[in-house]
């Protein structure tokens, strides 16, 4: 099983550096591109998404990291593989692959055959894990409602589309950094 507990500050660490970094190159540019102002919201909020959203399946004794795996595993338009998710949110394969493991333990998700691939095997849920997601998804939808409440639905829309827009502009970009 993963230990959440050993994994979050080293999060917190990865993603404190990312905000110092970034804070320092915003500083050394007078003339602020409009995406600075993206880039450091996001970083602001994802620590406190990370936060947040982890004690959606703590009654079913899921980690936050479960929780993530388990949610995508579920929305996920067709079944994924380990790395995939990995590549999709930005953990590696071995991290991934120790959190859908404990899923398996626990009996939320399984391994299938990939028709596509002969050791990369795709993963779904068990009746089991249709169950708690559908639990962990009731808490998540009050959640949200509470946060949303008095934004309006159409800019949500389209922050969620910017933003869309610009993860999948990083995912083409084959520069393999930020500085190229």
């Amino acid at each position: 099983m993963v230990d959440a507990e050993k994994q979050i500050p080293l999060r917190a660490r990865i993603s404190d550096n990312m905000l110092s970094l970034w804070k320092y190159v915003v500083m050394l540019t007078r003339d602020q591109h409009p995406l600075s102002a993206i880039v450091d919201e996001i970083l602001r909020t994802r620590g406190r998404l990370l936060s947040a959203t982890a004690e959606f399946g703590a009654e079913e004794g899921l980690t936050g990291a479960q929780g993530l795996v388990l949610t995508v595993v579920a929305q996920s338009a067709k079944s994924s593989t380990v790395p995939q998710i990995g590549r999709s949110l930005g953990y590696t394969r071995q991290a991934v692959q120790r959190t859908a493991d404990s899923l398996v333990e626990s009996g939320l998700i399984e391994f299938v055959d990939n028709p596509d691939h002969k050791r990369a095997r795709l993963l779904v849920l068990t009746e089991r894990g249709v169950s708690v997601h559908a639990a962990v998804e009731r808490r998540g939808r009050a959640w949200q409602a509470r946060i949303a409440e008095g934004i309006d639905p159409a800019a949500l829309a389209s922050a969620a589309e910017t933003l869309r827009e610009l993860r999948t502009r990083l995912e083409a970009d084959d520069s393999g950094s930020a500085l190229s």
